[in-house]
């Protein structure tokens, strides 16, 4: 019985010792990423995404994990007197529904931290591929124009996930100075 509970204490400190191990992984850091041409940043990146493309006005991301596809792209357009989120609506369904295979699965007004913004969904052929487009239409944290979130990814049964990701997107973005949304 002895024996027993020493092997148990001995055991126990070595887990113990492991777990304050200096080479014992650290957790990994939550990064943010900034595009000063876009007037954007996303503080902090959400873990499902990795940054694949920052480079002048293309702000793009991928998925963390590599086996499933996807990739989110962000534009934003000119200065305008007032941004018409339902016109880009409208155009995002006018291109969808001009693609092969086409299936416009329509849009929805969303209220975020950001003010009013549109999400817009369809489904399409891109070569053999039956891909799915969501994009979010929302006006620019900073400025009078227009932003639009762009996530493409191969279709399924189930695009939940995917619209929360978008969505986990949304609630991370920025102005360029860190801090105040469009609409406060």
């Amino acid at each position: 019985m002895r024996s027993t509970a020493i092997s148990f204490a001995a055991a126990s400190l070595a887990l113990l010792a492991a777990a304050c191990s200096p080479d014992r992984p650290q957790a990994p850091v939550v990064e943010s990423v900034s595009n000063e041409a876009l007037g954007i940043r996303l503080d902090p990146l959400p873990a499902d995404f990795v940054v694949a493309v920052n480079d002048g006005a293309s702000l793009e991301l991928a998925l963390a994990e590599g086996k499933v596809g996807g990739r989110v792209s962000f534009e934003v357009g000119d200065p305008e007197p007032a941004v018409d989120l339902v016109a880009a609506v409208n155009r995002h369904r006018f291109q969808v529904e001009a693609k092969p295979g086409a299936e416009y699965k329509g849009g929805q007004e969303l209220v975020t931290p950001h003010g009013s913004a549109f999400y817009s969904r369809g489904r399409f052929l891109d070569g053999t591929e039956l891909v799915e487009e969501t994009v979010v239409v929302l006006g620019h944290p900073s400025a009078s124009r227009l932003l639009v979130i762009s996530y493409r990814y191969p279709a399924a049964g189930d695009s939940s996930v995917r619209v929360q990701q978008l969505l986990d997107l949304l609630g991370v973005l920025q102005g360029p100075g860190g801090g105040a949304a469009a609409g406060d």
